[in-house]
């Protein structure tokens, strides 16, 4: 898929997110009765995509957050990212506003 920093990803309008202390977070999915369990990172990502950040803002949060490089941290959301879309976990991400 065709992203680009300042891309601004969205989490799907009918889904609930709760993190779970340090343990990760809950994605519930209250019109196809799902719930996705999310590890720790994978949460803090998912908390991060507010329909506000760019994707180069969550990015960098992580590689300071995780101590990661930036080639690590824009791999691994951008897969990341890639597989919430596929399971309806998050909205096409969208340009921002001008």
């Amino acid at each position: 898929m065709g992203r680009t920093v300042s891309d601004v990803p969205r989490r799907a309008s009918e889904s609930a997110f709760r993190t779970v202390g340090d343990e990760g977070g809950l994605v519930v999915l209250p019109g196809r009765a799902e719930v996705k369990v999310l590890n720790p990172v994978g949460s803090r990502v998912y908390a991060l995509i507010d329909g506000k950040r760019t994707l180069g803002e969550i990015v960098g949060t992580i590689e300071q957050e995780f101590d990661v490089t930036i080639d690590q941290a824009t791999a691994d959301v951008e897969e990341f990212l890639s597989i919430l879309e596929s399971e309806g976990l998050v909205d096409p991400a969208t340009e921002p506003a001008a």
